[in-house]
């Protein structure tokens, strides 16, 4: 069996047929059609059969230029091929039409939309493009494109668009004249320190020691604050201290206090002031305010000091100085005058 034969049984197993064709029917290297390579007639190539409805147009000045949007019926994709000439954007959208919902066509144009652009021009090319120009003042638009949920949306601007306003230089600001309202204004502040606050004591120490130095609870009562509260007798002016409380007046001819629980041991100017160890401030009467500095109340056991006494803590009532005041002074018969006043 020759070798053709066998070839020829071969390929007929395998389902494969060959077919000679003469000669004549190939074509030629330079009859042979070349590749697609247009753009516009590849991007033609690849979308559907059936162009994509835009079925509104909307420009929309933003504070980076004006916003153009397309919107489809169903959101679709848009496919752009782009261009420039001159001052003109040109993007052309292949398998699109510009259709109103009643199936008619229209054409979009909006002048002067920002500054810097002139015009945007929006029509159907042809029964399958449509073609949107942005013709710039001056100088090419920038375009940037963004698909969203509407449809396709493109953003022009120009550099005169994006730049702020600014003030020529040869307009002067009107000056403003200063009146009597507009000078400035000195504020002027004062501290004062707070009367009622006092910073020494001696009923703890015996001598005028600060009281931040003192280990042990002790509280005073300035003058200050009986004179502003009104308190005449001793059991109002005590009112002012935690854990000191009235206890009797022994049938009103005397004022019994309780410091922490336990009868207070009562001094004055740092020297006990009880009838015989009762603890009783002056047994014929209420003692009053009339003549006190500050009342100083040392909280806790004071034995050290002050001897034998409740552990509760003691009541110093401190005085005021009492002193001699001379004045002299010169009448007008140039005569000598003295007077003596006691403060």
């Amino acid at each position: 069996m020759s070798k053709r034969l066998q070839l020829f049984i071969s390929l007929w197993l395998t389902g494969m047929v060959v077919t000679a064709r003469p000669a004549g029917a190939i074509p030629s290297v330079n009859k042979v059609e070349p590749p697609t390579t247009n753009v516009k007639k590849l991007a033609q190539a690849l979308t559907p059969q059936f162009p994509i409805v835009v079925n509104g147009t909307q420009a929309n000045p933003t504070e980076n230029g004006v916003e153009i949007i397309l919107q489809t019926t169903h959101g679709e994709r848009l496919q752009i091929i782009n261009r420039s000439a001159d001052n003109n954007f040109i993007a052309d959208i292949p398998n699109a039409q510009l259709l109103l919902p009643s199936g008619d066509a229209f054409t979009f144009s909006s002048q002067n939309p920002v500054e810097g652009i002139t015009e945007i021009f929006i029509i159907n090319l042809d029964a399958n493009t449509i073609r949107v120009t942005v013709t710039g003042e001056t100088e090419l638009p920038t375009v940037e494109l963004f698909d969203s949920g509407e449809g396709l949306v493109l953003i022009a601007s120009t550099a005169t668009a994006m730049q702020p306003p600014q003030q020529s230089e040869t307009e002067t600001p009107p000056a403003e004249s200063l009146t009597q309202d507009d000078q400035p204004i000195e504020i002027v502040v004062t501290g004062e320190q707070d009367r009622y606050r006092v910073t020494e004591g001696s009923t703890a120490t015996r001598t005028d020691t600060p009281l931040r130095d003192i280990p042990a609870s002790i509280q005073v009562i300035p003058r200050q604050v009986i004179e502003d509260q009104g308190a005449i007798r001793l059991d109002e002016a005590l009112r002012n201290i935690g854990g000191v409380t009235f206890s009797n007046s022994v049938g009103n001819r005397g004022q019994n206090f309780l410091v922490r629980g336990f009868s207070a041991t009562q001094y004055r100017n740092g020297l006990r002031e009880d009838a015989g160890g009762g603890g009783s401030f002056n047994t014929r009467t209420a003692q009053e305010t009339a003549d006190l500095e500050r009342i100083e109340v040392l909280k806790g056991p004071a034995s050290v000091l002050f001897g034998q006494g409740e552990p509760g803590g003691i009541i110093n009532l401190v005085t005021k100085n009492h002193f001699l005041h001379l004045t002299t002074t010169l009448d007008s018969r140039q005569e000598v005058l003295t007077s003596i006043a006691q403060h």
